[in-house]
């Protein structure tokens, strides 16, 4: 009769208010990794050499090649849209005049950031704002304006407004 009544009362929904309380979820703590990305932590970056990474740049100028296809055309928005992980870049242009010069390979692309490992193995970051890359690839050299690449690579094709002045060297 217990049974059925209780059965009764579950199955119609009732709410007895005096017999309700709450268990207490233990909720179970994630370490701060879980929440963070899998970013290069600092060993990482110490073992990162430029020896290392040069093979990077060798696939990577094979994928630019299959990239552009046709030597005549201009490269237009596939430039903005390609992968740069492994490019040999020479900042040519950024607000913070101690840049200016760094040669290196790319082996992250965040959000506002490129970081390179230079030939002096040394680890740097360059801020995508105000600054502007050249690379050469068969001859033909390239400047990329970091200003249009702060978005994912598949809105970067897109017109965004241009906030910032030009540098030097186009005007």
């Amino acid at each position: 009769m217990i049974m059925a009544k209780q059965d009764e009362e579950q199955r119609l929904g009732v709410l007895h208010l005096e017999k309700t309380h709450r268990n207490k979820r233990n909720p179970k703590r994630f370490k701060k990794t879980n929440f963070t990305r899998s970013a290069l932590t600092e060993e990482d970056k110490k073992a990162l050499t430029y020896a290392k990474v040069e093979p990077l740049y060798q696939m990577w100028c094979e994928y630019y090649r299959s990239l552009l296809g046709d030597q005549q055309k201009a490269p237009d928005e596939r430039m903005l849209k390609a992968d740069y992980h492994g490019a040999l870049v020479l900042v040519a242009e950024a607000h913070n005049p101690t840049m200016i010069g760094i040669v290196g390979i790319i082996v992250l692309e965040t959000r506002q950031t490129f970081q390179l490992v230079t030939k002096a193995d040394k680890y740097v970051v360059i801020p995508k704002q105000g600054t502007a890359l050249q690379f050469i690839l068969d001859g033909r050299v390239f400047t990329l304006f970091c200003d249009a690449m702060r978005y994912k690579p598949s809105l970067r094709g897109k017109k965004h407004r241009l906030r910032v002045a030009l540098p030097f060297f186009i005007r």
